[in-house]
């Protein structure tokens, strides 16, 4: 069946109405109750994707929730929710006692519009055009009760492949991060405990960054997800999981490898307006899974890898995908963690092989396995360790747009960090 756009009796241009449904006999029936409006109809045997060129466009998408498209329509608003998020999706169905299935199923699905079917065409119209309203306007209907777009600074980190240390660099940047942004004199609003960096945990294996910090969560990203509409300062302060330096963590409870992760679009809007700075972990998980309204929204995106030759055959595949989903672009840079002199290709070399910008060299460092073995970061027990020196790069990219500090904590800074670089060879 062709995925091409149908227009079917249009009638009133200032309506965008597109319905997203197995066969056209909705889009005819929708004609017939309502003859002022036009619906175009797109086969939704078409990936979601297929709504891309729509974006922007202030239309309407509409759900077949009928009793028998019920599930398959549940299933494909997860996908719309996740990979356009600011489109207004309006659920069709029957408020019939025998149809109610659907109806039920569309407001698990987290819609709160319901074009009737068994309504009055003047309620019908009443509901689509409030509908098109927040579409002119940038909203969803979904998300029309959520603050403004977020402006926090969000990085992603991306590892190459399980096992190549993406989550204990998350841990180090994370809380040196926090100590520096504290230390400014005087600090920022963004820089008080609770609201200046959030470490976003969604990796595997899961709750690693729990261990490196040795933190106890009680709230869970899956908390967050169902609690949505309450995230604020607040509940970021007093539910989730604090580090002494003052560092929030989000993330997923050990044991729940193999699980889809949930899509983080809404829920990213809330957090992004909370905090600062959002550094996320997604190492560990396959590349298909990633979920695509992080990668389209992060600011900067940093692969991790090592030297080893099976890292660098994940490395080329993950880039194969992030090409297909269209993320390949000037947001991603080149981690190389583990770095030995003596053990295969240089960082350079790496680079230039995979055309990345290189971002930071880290060394192997057996000190940092020996602190975790403690329940400790390595920043803790040496801070002036040359791992920990070379995390100057990577800082200085979390938080590009901060204000200058003052001297001393410029020297303050120099002494942590050391302005050489970390090789001593």
């Amino acid at each position: 069946m062709s995925t091409a756009l149908q227009l079917v009796h249009p009638r009133d241009a200032s309506m965008k109405l597109v319905l997203f449904a197995p066969d056209r006999e909705l889009a005819t029936l929708l004609s017939a109750l309502l003859p002022s409006l036009g619906v175009q109809w797109l086969d939704s045997a078409a990936p979601a994707s297929a709504l891309e060129p729509l974006r922007d466009t202030g239309c309407v998408v509409l759900l077949d929730f009928r009793h028998q498209h019920a599930a398959f329509s549940a299933a494909l608003t997860r996908q719309l929710q996740a990979q356009a998020p600011e489109l207004p999706l309006v659920a069709i169905g029957s408020t019939h006692a025998d149809h109610m299935d659907g109806v039920v199923a569309a407001l698990r699905a987290g819609l709160r519009d319901l074009l009737d079917l068994d309504g009055a065409p003047q309620e019908m119209e009443a509901v689509l055009r409030r509908a098109a309203a927040l579409a002119l306007r940038g909203e969803s209907a979904a998300t029309a009760a959520l603050p403004a777009p977020a402006k926090a600074r969000m990085v992603l980190l991306l590892g190459a492949r399980p096992g190549v240390g993406s989550s204990t660099l998350a841990a180090h940047l994370g809380v040196l991060d926090q100590q520096l942004a504290a230390s400014q004199t005087p600090p920022p609003e963004a820089a008080q405990p609770g609201n200046h960096l959030l470490l976003l945990d969604l990796g595997q294996p899961t709750g690693d960054a729990a261990l490196y910090l040795n933190v106890d969560p009680t709230f869970h990203y899956e908390d967050a997800l169902r609690n949505v509409g309450r995230i604020d300062a607040t509940l970021a302060r007093t539910a989730m999981a604090q580090h002494p330096t003052g560092l929030t963590l989000l993330g997923q409870p050990p044991g729940m490898e193999g699980t889809a992760l949930a899509d983080p679009g809404m829920l990213m809007q809330r957090l992004r307006g909370v905090f600062h700075t959002v550094l996320c972990d997604l190492g560990g998980i396959c590349p298909r899974q990633l979920p695509i309204s992080l990668l389209n929204s992060a600011d900067e995106i940093w692969l991790i890898a090592d030297q080893s030759i099976g890292t660098l055959v994940s490395l080329d595949q993950l880039l194969r995908h992030l090409e297909q989903v269209g993320a390949r672009d000037a947001r991603l840079q080149l981690v190389i963690n583990r770095h030995d002199d003596a053990s295969g290709l240089s960082p350079d070399q790496i680079a230039a092989r995979f055309a990345l910008p290189l971002l930071a060299t880290l060394p192997d460092r057996a000190a940092l396995r020996s602190s975790a073995s403690h329940g400790r970061l390595l920043l803790q027990d040496a801070p002036r360790d040359p791992y920990v020196r070379a995390l100057a790069p990577l800082l200085s990219h979390l938080d590009p747009a901060a204000p200058a500090p003052a001297r001393g904590w410029r020297e303050h800074l120099a002494l942590r960090l050391s302005g050489s670089p970390w090789k001593t060879k």
